[in-house]
Protein backbone atom coordinates (compact mmCIF):
# COMPACT_ATOMS: atom_id res chain seq x y z
CA UNK A 1 0.00 0.00 0.00
CA UNK A 2 2.81 2.42 0.84
CA UNK A 3 4.44 1.67 -2.48
CA UNK A 4 1.24 2.55 -4.33
CA UNK A 5 0.88 5.79 -2.40
CA UNK A 6 4.48 6.70 -3.17
CA UNK A 7 3.93 5.91 -6.83
CA UNK A 8 0.78 8.02 -6.98
CA UNK A 9 2.58 10.86 -5.21
CA UNK A 10 5.47 10.64 -7.66
CA UNK A 11 3.23 10.65 -10.75
CA UNK A 12 1.16 13.54 -9.41
CA UNK A 13 4.28 15.55 -8.51
CA UNK A 14 5.79 14.84 -11.92
CA UNK A 15 2.61 16.01 -13.64
CA UNK A 16 2.51 19.23 -11.62
CA UNK A 17 6.19 19.84 -12.38
CA UNK A 18 5.79 19.31 -16.13
CA UNK A 19 2.69 21.50 -16.33
CA UNK A 20 4.23 24.29 -14.26
CA UNK A 21 7.46 24.39 -16.26
CA UNK A 22 5.52 24.46 -19.53
CA UNK A 23 3.33 27.26 -18.17
CA UNK A 24 6.44 29.18 -17.10
CA UNK A 25 8.06 28.88 -20.54
CA UNK A 26 4.80 29.94 -22.23
CA UNK A 27 4.44 32.96 -19.94
CA UNK A 28 8.04 33.92 -20.63
CA UNK A 29 7.43 33.80 -24.37
CA UNK A 30 4.34 36.00 -24.00
CA UNK A 31 6.18 38.56 -21.86
CA UNK A 32 9.31 38.71 -24.04
CA UNK A 33 8.04 41.47 -26.40
CA UNK A 34 7.24 43.71 -23.43
CA UNK A 35 9.87 42.92 -20.79
CA UNK A 36 13.61 43.34 -21.31
CA UNK A 37 14.70 40.63 -18.88
CA UNK A 38 12.14 38.13 -20.19
CA UNK A 39 13.27 38.90 -23.74
CA UNK A 40 16.92 38.27 -22.86
CA UNK A 41 16.04 34.95 -21.24
CA UNK A 42 13.73 33.82 -24.04
CA UNK A 43 16.02 34.82 -26.90
CA UNK A 44 19.07 33.36 -25.23
CA UNK A 45 17.55 30.03 -24.32
CA UNK A 46 15.72 29.39 -27.58
CA UNK A 47 19.05 29.68 -29.42
CA UNK A 48 21.15 27.82 -26.87
CA UNK A 49 20.82 24.33 -28.32
CA UNK A 50 21.85 25.41 -31.82
CA UNK A 51 24.90 27.15 -30.34
CA UNK A 52 25.86 23.98 -28.50
CA UNK A 53 25.40 21.87 -31.62
CA UNK A 54 27.56 24.22 -33.69
CA UNK A 55 30.36 24.12 -31.12
CA UNK A 56 30.17 20.35 -30.69
CA UNK A 57 30.61 19.88 -34.44
CA UNK A 58 34.05 21.49 -34.08
CA UNK A 59 35.08 19.67 -30.93
CA UNK A 60 34.59 16.05 -29.90
CA UNK A 61 36.24 16.40 -26.50
CA UNK A 62 34.58 15.12 -23.39
CA UNK A 63 33.45 17.91 -21.11
CA UNK A 64 33.19 18.75 -17.44
CA UNK A 65 29.78 20.39 -17.19
CA UNK A 66 28.77 22.92 -14.54
CA UNK A 67 25.22 24.19 -14.32
CA UNK A 68 24.55 27.36 -12.30
CA UNK A 69 21.45 29.46 -11.91
CA UNK A 70 23.07 32.88 -11.95
CA UNK A 71 26.23 34.86 -11.24
CA UNK A 72 26.35 34.07 -7.52
CA UNK A 73 26.32 30.34 -8.16
CA UNK A 74 28.96 30.75 -10.87
CA UNK A 75 31.22 32.38 -8.30
CA UNK A 76 30.55 29.47 -5.94
CA UNK A 77 31.51 26.96 -8.60
CA UNK A 78 34.50 28.84 -9.97
CA UNK A 79 37.17 27.48 -7.56
CA UNK A 80 36.16 23.91 -8.53
CA UNK A 81 36.08 24.85 -12.22
CA UNK A 82 39.55 26.36 -12.11
CA UNK A 83 41.04 23.41 -10.26
CA UNK A 84 39.49 20.80 -12.57
CA UNK A 85 40.49 22.70 -15.69
CA UNK A 86 44.06 22.94 -14.46
CA UNK A 87 44.22 19.25 -13.52
CA UNK A 88 42.38 17.99 -16.63
CA UNK A 89 43.28 20.32 -19.53
CA UNK A 90 42.19 17.75 -22.12
CA UNK A 91 38.56 18.18 -21.10
CA UNK A 92 36.32 20.98 -22.32
CA UNK A 93 34.91 23.05 -19.44
CA UNK A 94 31.27 23.95 -20.08
CA UNK A 95 29.09 26.29 -18.00
CA UNK A 96 25.33 26.69 -18.44
CA UNK A 97 23.26 29.47 -16.87
CA UNK A 98 19.56 29.90 -16.35
CA UNK A 99 19.57 33.61 -15.46
CA UNK A 100 20.34 36.35 -18.02
CA UNK A 101 22.20 38.42 -15.42
CA UNK A 102 24.62 35.54 -14.83
CA UNK A 103 25.01 34.61 -18.48
CA UNK A 104 25.57 38.16 -19.69
CA UNK A 105 28.15 38.80 -16.98
CA UNK A 106 30.19 35.67 -17.70
CA UNK A 107 29.67 34.79 -21.36
CA UNK A 108 33.06 36.35 -22.11
CA UNK A 109 34.75 35.18 -18.93
CA UNK A 110 38.41 34.37 -18.59
CA UNK A 111 37.76 30.77 -17.57
CA UNK A 112 35.95 29.14 -20.47
CA UNK A 113 34.57 30.06 -23.88
CA UNK A 114 31.91 27.35 -23.64
CA UNK A 115 29.18 29.30 -21.86
CA UNK A 116 25.52 28.81 -22.73
CA UNK A 117 22.01 29.31 -21.50
CA UNK A 118 20.49 26.02 -20.38
CA UNK A 119 17.89 25.27 -23.08
CA UNK A 120 14.28 24.96 -21.98
CA UNK A 121 13.95 21.39 -20.87
CA UNK A 122 12.09 18.51 -22.42
CA UNK A 123 13.03 14.86 -22.64
CA UNK A 124 14.26 15.25 -26.22
CA UNK A 125 16.13 18.50 -25.64
CA UNK A 126 17.86 17.11 -22.55
CA UNK A 127 19.11 14.15 -24.57
CA UNK A 128 20.37 16.44 -27.33
CA UNK A 129 22.15 18.74 -24.89
CA UNK A 130 23.95 15.86 -23.22
CA UNK A 131 24.93 14.47 -26.62
CA UNK A 132 26.44 17.85 -27.53
CA UNK A 133 28.27 18.39 -24.26
CA UNK A 134 29.41 14.77 -23.88
CA UNK A 135 30.10 15.25 -20.14
CA UNK A 136 32.16 12.90 -17.99
CA UNK A 137 30.71 14.55 -14.90
CA UNK A 138 27.97 17.13 -14.27
CA UNK A 139 28.19 19.53 -11.35
CA UNK A 140 25.11 21.44 -10.21
CA UNK A 141 25.78 24.38 -7.89
CA UNK A 142 23.50 24.95 -4.87
CA UNK A 143 20.09 24.41 -6.53
CA UNK A 144 18.25 24.87 -9.88
CA UNK A 145 17.48 21.17 -10.30
CA UNK A 146 15.91 20.28 -13.64
CA UNK A 147 14.16 16.91 -13.77
CA UNK A 148 14.57 16.11 -17.47
CA UNK A 149 18.30 16.85 -17.41
CA UNK A 150 18.90 14.87 -14.22
CA UNK A 151 16.90 11.95 -15.58
CA UNK A 152 18.81 11.95 -18.88
CA UNK A 153 22.17 12.06 -17.07
CA UNK A 154 21.15 9.17 -14.85
CA UNK A 155 20.03 7.03 -17.79
CA UNK A 156 23.40 7.56 -19.47
CA UNK A 157 25.22 6.68 -16.25
CA UNK A 158 26.95 10.09 -16.06
CA UNK A 159 27.99 11.02 -12.50
CA UNK A 160 26.22 14.08 -11.07
CA UNK A 161 27.08 15.96 -7.89
CA UNK A 162 25.52 18.93 -6.11
CA UNK A 163 27.88 21.36 -4.37
CA UNK A 164 27.35 24.16 -1.82
CA UNK A 165 23.85 22.87 -1.16
CA UNK A 166 21.83 24.47 1.61
CA UNK A 167 18.51 23.00 2.73
CA UNK A 168 15.75 24.29 5.02
CA UNK A 169 13.00 22.35 6.81
CA UNK A 170 10.22 24.21 4.97
CA UNK A 171 11.43 23.17 1.52
CA UNK A 172 9.23 20.82 -0.46
CA UNK A 173 11.78 17.98 -0.29
CA UNK A 174 10.97 17.48 3.39
CA UNK A 175 7.17 17.60 3.23
CA UNK A 176 4.85 14.60 3.29
CA UNK A 177 3.89 13.13 -0.08
CA UNK A 178 6.81 14.88 -1.81
CA UNK A 179 8.02 11.74 -3.55
CA UNK A 180 8.76 13.48 -6.84
CA UNK A 181 10.83 16.24 -5.24
CA UNK A 182 12.77 13.76 -3.11
CA UNK A 183 13.43 11.67 -6.18
CA UNK A 184 15.28 14.65 -7.71
CA UNK A 185 17.84 14.38 -4.90
CA UNK A 186 18.37 10.69 -5.60
CA UNK A 187 19.70 11.53 -9.04
CA UNK A 188 22.85 12.90 -7.42
CA UNK A 189 25.75 10.58 -6.75
CA UNK A 190 26.75 12.85 -3.89
CA UNK A 191 25.62 16.11 -2.29
CA UNK A 192 28.10 18.48 -0.63
CA UNK A 193 26.33 20.64 1.94
CA UNK A 194 27.17 24.00 3.43
CA UNK A 195 26.20 23.02 6.97
CA UNK A 196 25.22 20.18 9.30
CA UNK A 197 21.56 21.22 9.30
CA UNK A 198 21.37 20.40 5.60
CA UNK A 199 22.98 16.98 6.12
CA UNK A 200 20.57 16.21 8.96
CA UNK A 201 17.59 17.10 6.79
CA UNK A 202 18.81 14.84 3.99
CA UNK A 203 19.39 12.02 6.46
CA UNK A 204 15.85 12.47 7.80
CA UNK A 205 14.42 11.45 4.41
CA UNK A 206 16.81 8.56 3.96
CA UNK A 207 19.44 10.26 1.80
CA UNK A 208 22.91 9.45 3.12
CA UNK A 209 25.22 10.19 0.18
CA UNK A 210 26.12 13.59 1.57
CA UNK A 211 28.54 15.40 3.84
CA UNK A 212 29.38 18.83 5.21
CA UNK A 213 31.99 20.42 2.96
CA UNK A 214 31.30 24.07 3.70
CA UNK A 215 30.58 26.78 1.19
CA UNK A 216 32.94 27.21 -1.77
CA UNK A 217 32.13 30.92 -1.77
CA UNK A 218 34.59 31.38 1.10
CA UNK A 219 37.35 29.98 -1.09
CA UNK A 220 36.22 32.15 -3.98
CA UNK A 221 36.07 35.43 -2.07
CA UNK A 222 39.48 34.70 -0.57
CA UNK A 223 40.77 34.54 -4.14
CA UNK A 224 39.34 38.00 -4.74
CA UNK A 225 41.78 39.50 -2.25
CA UNK A 226 44.72 37.83 -3.95
CA UNK A 227 43.52 38.69 -7.46
CA UNK A 228 42.13 42.18 -6.82
CA UNK A 229 42.89 44.63 -9.60
CA UNK A 230 43.62 48.26 -8.74
CA UNK A 231 41.32 50.80 -10.38
CA UNK A 232 42.98 54.23 -10.51
CA UNK A 233 39.80 56.06 -11.46
CA UNK A 234 38.08 54.74 -8.32
CA UNK A 235 41.08 55.64 -6.16
CA UNK A 236 40.91 59.19 -7.49
CA UNK A 237 37.14 59.36 -6.98
CA UNK A 238 37.43 58.24 -3.38
CA UNK A 239 40.49 60.39 -2.61
CA UNK A 240 40.57 60.88 1.17
CA UNK A 241 36.81 60.60 1.64
CA UNK A 242 34.82 58.11 3.72
CA UNK A 243 33.35 55.71 1.15
CA UNK A 244 30.10 53.75 1.46
CA UNK A 245 29.60 51.09 -1.20
CA UNK A 246 26.09 49.80 -1.85
CA UNK A 247 26.32 46.47 -3.68
CA UNK A 248 23.57 44.78 -5.74
CA UNK A 249 21.01 47.37 -4.72
CA UNK A 250 17.33 47.71 -5.54
CA UNK A 251 15.20 50.85 -5.42
CA UNK A 252 14.37 50.39 -1.74
CA UNK A 253 18.03 50.53 -0.68
CA UNK A 254 18.60 53.65 -2.78
CA UNK A 255 15.57 55.35 -1.26
CA UNK A 256 16.83 54.58 2.24
CA UNK A 257 20.21 56.09 1.32
CA UNK A 258 18.50 59.32 0.30
CA UNK A 259 16.39 59.41 3.48
CA UNK A 260 19.51 58.73 5.56
CA UNK A 261 21.33 61.59 3.84
CA UNK A 262 24.04 59.02 3.13
CA UNK A 263 26.20 60.67 0.47
CA UNK A 264 26.02 64.27 1.55
CA UNK A 265 28.47 64.60 4.42
CA UNK A 266 31.40 66.93 3.78
CA UNK A 267 33.96 64.10 3.54
CA UNK A 268 31.70 61.29 2.39
CA UNK A 269 31.15 59.59 -0.96
CA UNK A 270 28.83 56.85 -2.18
CA UNK A 271 29.18 54.17 -4.84
CA UNK A 272 26.02 52.39 -5.96
CA UNK A 273 26.35 49.13 -7.89
CA UNK A 274 22.73 48.17 -8.70
CA UNK A 275 21.68 44.56 -9.19
CA UNK A 276 20.29 45.41 -12.62
CA UNK A 277 22.22 47.73 -14.93
CA UNK A 278 19.60 48.38 -17.59
CA UNK A 279 19.53 51.89 -19.00
CA UNK A 280 16.25 52.62 -17.22
CA UNK A 281 17.63 51.56 -13.82
CA UNK A 282 20.81 53.58 -14.23
CA UNK A 283 18.84 56.67 -15.26
CA UNK A 284 16.51 56.18 -12.32
CA UNK A 285 19.41 56.19 -9.85
CA UNK A 286 21.23 59.09 -11.48
CA UNK A 287 18.04 61.13 -11.40
CA UNK A 288 17.42 60.33 -7.72
CA UNK A 289 20.83 61.66 -6.71
CA UNK A 290 21.28 64.47 -9.22
CA UNK A 291 23.07 66.84 -9.52
CA UNK A 292 25.61 65.01 -7.34
CA UNK A 293 25.70 61.78 -9.37
CA UNK A 294 27.74 60.45 -12.28
CA UNK A 295 27.82 57.13 -14.09
CA UNK A 296 30.98 55.03 -14.28
CA UNK A 297 30.96 55.39 -18.07
CA UNK A 298 30.99 59.19 -17.83
CA UNK A 299 33.62 59.15 -15.10
CA UNK A 300 35.92 56.96 -17.20
CA UNK A 301 35.43 59.26 -20.18
CA UNK A 302 36.41 62.40 -18.27
CA UNK A 303 37.61 61.76 -14.68
CA UNK A 304 38.75 65.30 -13.97
CA UNK A 305 35.31 66.71 -14.78
CA UNK A 306 33.46 64.43 -12.36
CA UNK A 307 35.71 63.62 -9.40
CA UNK A 308 33.89 66.22 -7.32
CA UNK A 309 30.63 64.26 -7.61
CA UNK A 310 29.35 62.61 -4.45
CA UNK A 311 27.63 59.57 -5.98
CA UNK A 312 29.10 57.15 -8.52
CA UNK A 313 26.65 54.77 -10.22
CA UNK A 314 28.20 51.61 -11.66
CA UNK A 315 26.57 51.00 -15.03
CA UNK A 316 28.77 48.06 -16.05
CA UNK A 317 28.69 44.40 -15.09
CA UNK A 318 31.64 42.69 -13.44
CA UNK A 319 33.09 45.59 -11.42
CA UNK A 320 31.62 45.03 -7.97
CA UNK A 321 34.08 42.45 -6.57
CA UNK A 322 37.04 44.76 -7.24
CA UNK A 323 35.27 47.83 -5.88
CA UNK A 324 35.00 46.51 -2.32
CA UNK A 325 38.73 47.03 -1.76
CA UNK A 326 38.11 50.79 -1.72
CA UNK A 327 35.08 50.82 0.60
CA UNK A 328 35.13 51.75 4.27
CA UNK A 329 31.68 50.24 4.90
CA UNK A 330 29.19 48.33 2.73
CA UNK A 331 25.40 48.23 2.48
CA UNK A 332 24.36 45.03 0.67
CA UNK A 333 21.14 44.95 -1.35
CA UNK A 334 18.29 42.45 -1.35
CA UNK A 335 17.75 42.18 2.38
CA UNK A 336 14.30 43.75 2.20
CA UNK A 337 13.03 40.98 -0.10
CA UNK A 338 12.29 37.37 0.83
CA UNK A 339 15.14 35.21 -0.40
CA UNK A 340 16.71 38.30 -1.95
CA UNK A 341 19.92 39.10 -0.04
CA UNK A 342 22.93 39.23 -2.33
CA UNK A 343 26.54 38.25 -1.75
CA UNK A 344 27.78 39.62 1.57
CA UNK A 345 31.00 37.58 1.60
CA UNK A 346 32.81 39.64 -1.04
CA UNK A 347 32.61 42.68 1.20
CA UNK A 348 33.54 40.68 4.31
CA UNK A 349 36.63 39.23 2.60
CA UNK A 350 38.07 42.73 2.15
CA UNK A 351 37.26 43.52 5.77
CA UNK A 352 34.69 46.20 6.60
CA UNK A 353 31.51 46.75 8.62
CA UNK A 354 28.49 45.47 6.66
CA UNK A 355 24.76 46.02 6.92
CA UNK A 356 21.69 44.80 5.05
CA UNK A 357 17.93 44.53 5.36
CA UNK A 358 16.25 42.30 7.96
CA UNK A 359 15.04 39.37 5.80
CA UNK A 360 17.95 36.99 6.26
CA UNK A 361 16.20 33.80 7.38
CA UNK A 362 17.37 31.84 4.34
CA UNK A 363 20.97 33.02 4.55
CA UNK A 364 22.98 31.18 7.23
CA UNK A 365 26.13 33.18 6.57
CA UNK A 366 24.23 36.44 7.19
CA UNK A 367 22.73 35.13 10.41
CA UNK A 368 26.16 33.96 11.59
CA UNK A 369 27.77 37.31 10.81
CA UNK A 370 25.05 39.13 12.74
CA UNK A 371 25.42 36.75 15.70
CA UNK A 372 29.19 37.38 15.74
CA UNK A 373 28.68 41.16 15.53
CA UNK A 374 30.40 41.23 12.14
CA UNK A 375 27.31 42.62 10.40
CA UNK A 376 24.11 44.43 11.29
CA UNK A 377 20.57 44.46 9.96
CA UNK A 378 18.76 47.77 9.43
CA UNK A 379 15.00 48.13 9.21
CA UNK A 380 14.68 51.73 8.08
CA UNK A 381 16.55 54.88 7.10
CA UNK A 382 16.93 56.01 10.71
CA UNK A 383 18.85 52.83 11.57
CA UNK A 384 20.89 53.11 8.37
CA UNK A 385 21.85 56.70 9.15
CA UNK A 386 22.90 55.80 12.69
CA UNK A 387 25.02 52.92 11.36
CA UNK A 388 26.79 55.10 8.77
CA UNK A 389 27.39 57.96 11.20
CA UNK A 390 28.78 55.63 13.86
CA UNK A 391 31.47 54.08 11.68
CA UNK A 392 32.42 57.38 10.11
CA UNK A 393 33.31 58.60 13.60
CA UNK A 394 34.72 55.38 15.10
CA UNK A 395 37.82 54.55 13.04
CA UNK A 396 39.33 52.18 15.64
CA UNK A 397 36.15 50.14 16.02
CA UNK A 398 35.83 50.01 12.25
CA UNK A 399 39.40 48.71 11.92
CA UNK A 400 38.78 45.99 14.51
CA UNK A 401 35.54 44.94 12.81
CA UNK A 402 37.38 44.76 9.48
CA UNK A 403 40.10 42.52 10.91
CA UNK A 404 37.55 40.20 12.52
CA UNK A 405 35.65 39.88 9.24
CA UNK A 406 38.78 38.87 7.33
CA UNK A 407 39.70 36.31 9.97
CA UNK A 408 36.20 34.84 9.90
CA UNK A 409 36.40 34.43 6.12
CA UNK A 410 39.76 32.68 6.38
CA UNK A 411 38.44 30.28 9.03
CA UNK A 412 35.71 29.09 6.63
CA UNK A 413 37.97 28.09 3.75
CA UNK A 414 38.46 24.51 2.57
CA UNK A 415 35.28 23.35 0.79
CA UNK A 416 36.99 23.30 -2.61
CA UNK A 417 39.65 20.80 -1.55
CA UNK A 418 37.10 18.50 0.10
CA UNK A 419 35.05 18.33 -3.11
CA UNK A 420 38.12 17.86 -5.31
CA UNK A 421 39.34 15.01 -3.12
CA UNK A 422 36.00 13.22 -3.51
CA UNK A 423 36.00 13.68 -7.30
CA UNK A 424 39.55 12.35 -7.55
CA UNK A 425 38.63 9.20 -5.62
CA UNK A 426 35.21 8.47 -7.11
CA UNK A 427 35.20 9.84 -10.67
CA UNK A 428 37.41 8.53 -13.47
CA UNK A 429 38.64 11.60 -15.37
Amino acid sequence: MNFNLDKISFVFGQLIYLLSTRAYFLLLRCLAPFHQRAAALWNGQKNALSAMQADSANSHLNSIWFHVSSLGEFEQGKPIMEALQKKHPNYKLVVTFFSPSGYLARKENDLTRNVYYLPFESKTIAQKVIACLNPKIAVFVKYDLWYQYLDALKKQDIPVILISASFRPKQRFFKKNATFQRNLLKYFNFIFCQNQTSVDLLNSIGYTQCMVSGDTRFDRVSQHIEQAISIPVIEAFKDNNFLLLTGSSYSIEEQLLIEANAPFGSNRKLIIAPHFTTASRINEILTRFEPNSVSLTDLLANPAAHNDKKVLVIDRIGWLANLYQYADIAFIGGGFKENGLHNILEAASFGMPICFGPKIGRFPEAKEMVSLDLAQTVNDSKALKAWIDFYEMEAIIMANKSLNSRQWIQSKRGATQIILNWIQIHISL
